[in-house]
């Protein structure tokens, strides 16, 4: 198990840190490597001018004349974590003449350390699939390609990583978008990626990235590749750089939202699109754990909340949506649908969830507590507000912060107030306080894991299947564009399925 969360930040004063901690899976002989990342880490945000001390625990004065301890110990109560755990502490005793929040950047270093290598053979053996892929792929399969992976910053993707290297891509031939979200271990994974000499680049820079990527991709005598988590990088390229866009050879799309982030491009996409989003694969496994992963954080987000009996509203019913409200359903909560698309009402219908035409009446009769939305478009909006009579949570499970028109929402609203990891609290004119959990953001990922890393293992495998099948030199027979039912084929008849249903699967 990987211990590690995001820094506990403690203050001495109003504003100013003076402990931060982080909790890892260590043995006492990583500890002295920890204790260099961290001071590597803060050296990068302000200058060290002396360093007392050795090992596992150094004294540091920085530029400003603030004095930090840098130690990692074991935990005061080892037996509350996983074996082996060590805690990794940053502690400002003085904070000289710093600001306070060039105090909170150093402060926050001491999340910024790569993981060791027991984490990384926990990481494998919950990603075998994954981390056994280049075993079941031609040897060197990926030996002239340089991808650009627009994928979640969680510990799977460290799996997903290791084994593209494993494939023939060498670190210098990678380049990682950023995409921005406040996952657990975001620091962690960000400071891995680039210790092991990974371009990272923030997904707000994403013309400039693809730019150097295909700089550094011709240097080496590498085709790029695009592999994407919500349609961050093609749209750029099409829209921004359409003189870069022979030098990619496809594009593989995990989600709904890219693919349809591609829809003006209808009949111009000039590469070969491997759809694991649309994929039989994906829909058979995928949405129920995401449907889980999201009711579970706003359990944890919400601890002395009462659910059961209350009411909840599901705004869209399609993969995802029905999937959270048969999950709200067996929480005990009377559970209302909404969708535009009368097919999809007379699902929800057929299924037994309350239902109506009129989003605006289906708020005022149903009164929620929970609004979930999970139609991948603005949902919600500042003309919903007024029809909002009680207390509720607006929780999103789709894509950046598009599901709720919070400008909207915000204009609204006669208050505005931060709930630290909760979200933010609008104070509606009428009453009700409405609570945007995780500022927007989808809740699977806010401050979690979202799917436990058995579960993404098939997804993140069959997105390893696309980068070989476009790294052929045939394409496995893909044509410029959408390929879904080939890519169907494809994933249904490379052995995947069999070896996740052999691990999974009866044991008779």
């Amino acid at each position: 198990m990987i211990t590690a969360t995001a820094p506990v930040i403690d203050r001495h004063r109003t504003g100013t840190p003076s402990v931060a901690t982080v909790t890892v899976g260590a043995d006492p002989a990583d500890r002295p490597d920890l204790v260099a990342q961290v001071v590597d880490a803060i050296a990068a945000i302000v200058g060290v001018t002396g360093k007392v001390g050795s090992g596992s625990d150094l004294r540091l004065t920085l530029d400003g004349g603030a004095v930090v301890r840098v130690s990692v110990t074991a935990p005061a109560r080892p037996e509350a974590y996983p074996s082996p755990s060590s805690v990794v502490s940053v502690v400002i005793d003085d904070p000289g003449r710093l600001t306070d929040g060039r105090l909170c950047e150093v402060a926050a270093a001491v999340g910024r350390i790569g993981f060791t290598d027991g984490e990384l053979r926990q990481l494998r053996a919950q990603l075998p699939l994954t981390a056994t892929m280049p075993a079941y792929l031609p040897a060197r399969c990926l030996a002239g390609i340089a991808p650009v992976l627009t994928v979640h910053h969680m510990t799977d993707f460290l799996v997903m990583v290791e084994a593209i290297q494993a494939m023939g891509v060498l670190p210098e031939a990678l380049t990682v978008i950023d995409k921005g979200y406040r996952y657990r271990h975001t620091h962690r994974v960000d400071a891995h990626l680039r210790r092991a000499g990974i371009a990272v680049w923030p997904w707000t820079a994403t013309a400039a990235a693809l730019d150097d990527h295909t700089r550094r991709a011709r240097a080496l005598g590498r085709a790029g590749l695009l592999v994407d988590d919500g349609g961050y990088t093609l749209p750029v390229l099409l829209t921004q750089r359409p003189d870069l866009a022979g030098a990619f050879v496809g594009l593989v799309e995990q989600t709904i939202s890219g693919i349809t982030r591609l829809a003006p491009f209808a009949g111009a996409i000039p590469v070969p699109v491997f759809s694991v989003a649309e994929s039989r694969l994906k829909a058979t496994i995928e949405s129920y754990g995401v449907a889980d992963a999201a009711v579970r954080n706003i359990l944890a987000l919400t601890p002395h909340e009462k659910f059961e009996g209350q009411a909840a509203l599901v705004l869209g019913f399609g993969r995802i949506g029905e999937q959270i409200a048969e999950v709200l359903r067996t929480r005990r909560m009377r559970v209302a649908v909404y969708d535009s698309a009368i097919v999809r009402l007379v699902a929800a219908h057929e299924r037994g969830f309350t239902t109506a035409r009129s989003l605006v009446e289906l708020l005022r009769r149903h009164r929620p507590l929970l609004i979930v939305g999970s139609t991948g478009r603005t949902s919600l909006r500042g003309e919903h507000a007024a029809a909002l009579d009680q207390d509720c949570y607006l929780v999103s499970t789709t894509s950046r912060t598009a599901e709720f028109a919070l400008d909207e929402l915000v204009e609204e609203a006669r208050s505005v107030t931060d709930a630290g990891v909760l979200g933010v609290r609008l104070q509606l004119p009428h009453g009700p306080v409405a609570t945007v959990v995780g500022d927007g953001y989808p809740i699977n990922f806010h401050y979690a894991e979202s799917m436990p890393n058995k579960y993404a293992d098939l997804v993140l495998a069959s997105l390893l299947v696309g980068v070989a099948t476009l790294a052929h030199p045939t394409r496995s027979g893909l044509v410029a564009g959408h390929n879904v039912a080939r890519t169907d084929e494809i994933l249904e008849s490379c052995g995947l399925l069999e070896r996740y249903y052999a691990r999974f699967g009866p044991s008779w």
